[in-house]
C-alpha cells in the first residue's frame, strides 16, 4: 500500500512514519507535505496514494482548506491533538483518527479499520471538516504580553493586523493589544468564518467593524474599518471579490 503523510511537525512526521513501518512493513510512503498549498498541488494530480495520514494544523492553515479545493476520494486517517468534542465529530462521521502523540496500537487499530472498509462506505470529508471546525472555533484568544498571559474574547475583537513579525489585535473599542501570535493563518483557522474574513495578507476583520465597502480599481474592493477611534482602509483583491461579497451576504452580486 502506498500512502502519504501531511504533517508540519518534523518529530511527529518521523514518529508516525516509523510506527507505520513497524506495524505495516509493506506500506510505502510516497508523498509528504507540510502545507495546504503543497497538498492541494499534489492531490489535484493523478497519483497512486491509497491512504492519507493528515494532520489538522499545517504551516499555512488547516487541512479544511484542502477539502475546499480538492475532491478527495482517498481514505484519510486524521492526526489531531483536539479535545474530546472534536474527536466525537470524527466518531459520528465514521472516520478514524490518531490522537497525538501517536501510539503503535492506535496506528494498528486505525489501519486495520481502513483495511476492513469498502470504498463505497467512505465518509464525506467536507462534512467532517465542517463539523470539526464548528467544535474548534475559539470564543477567546490567549496572548502573551512579555510578563505573562491574558486573553480577549473574540466578540471584542475588531480586527487582527500583521506587520513585520508582529500581530496586533485591535479591539472594537479601539484599544490595541500586541500579541505573540506567529501568523494570521493560526488565527483564521480557529475563528468563526461567519464573523471573520481575511481581507488581505495583513488583516483579518470582524463583520462588526466593516462599514462602507466601495468599488476600487481593477475589480478590487475598498473596505473601511472602524473600531472606536481606530480607522483603517483595506483593499480586497479582485480574486477574492466574489467570496468577500458572498460572505457579506450579497449572494446575487456577480
Amino acid at each position: 500500500m502506498k500512502y502519504a503523510i501531511i504533517e508540519n511537525e518534523e518529530f511527529a512526521f518521523i514518529n508516525l512514519k516509523e510506527v507505520i513501518s513497524a506495524v505495516r512493513p509493506n506500506y510505502e510512503c510516497i508523498f509528504s507535505a507540510e502545507t495546504v498549498k503543497d497538498s492541494v498541488e499534489y492531490l489535484s494530480r493523478p497519483n497512486d496514494v491509497g491512504l492519507i495520514f493528515m494532520d489538522i494544523e499545517l504551516d499555512d492553515g488547516n487541512c479544511f482548506e484542502i477539502f475546499k479545493q480538492v475532491d478527495i476520494q482517498t481514505p484519510i486517517i486524521f492526526t489531531t491533538a483536539y479535545d474530546e468534542y472534536a474527536i466525537k465529530a470524527f466518531k459520528v462521521n465514521s472516520v478514524d483518527y490518531l490522537l497525538k502523540p501517536v501510539a503503535e496500537e492506535d496506528v494498528e487499530r486505525a489501519i486495520h479499520k481502513f483495511e476492513s472498509m469498502h470504498s463505497a462506505s467512505m465518509p464525506d470529508y467536507s462534512n467532517i471538516a465542517a463539523e470539526i471546525a464548528k467544535y474548534h472555533q475559539r470564543q477567546r484568544i490567549l496572548i502573551g504580553d512579555g510578563s505573562g498571559y491574558s486573553f480577549v474574547y473574540t466578540d471584542d475583537i475588531g480586527w487582527f493586523e500583521a506587520e513585520d513579525k508582529y500581530i496586533t489585535i485591535v479591539l472594537t473599542d479601539g484599544k490595541r493589544r500586541l500579541t505573540d501570535i506567529s501568523s494570521l493563518a493560526n488565527v483564521i483557522s480557529v475563528l468563526d468564518p461567519n464573523r471573520f474574513f481575511q481581507l488581505s495578507r495583513s488583516v483579518v476583520a470582524s463583520i462588526d467593524v466593516i462599514g462602507k465597502v466601495s468599488k476600487y480599481f481593477k475589480g478590487r474592493l475598498k473596505a473601511e474599518l472602524t473600531a472606536g477611534t481606530e480607522r483603517r482602509t483595506e483593499i480586497v483583491s479582485a480574486a477574492r471579490r466574489l467570496e468577500f461579497l458572498d460572505w457579506l451576504g450579497h449572494t446575487a452580486i456577480k
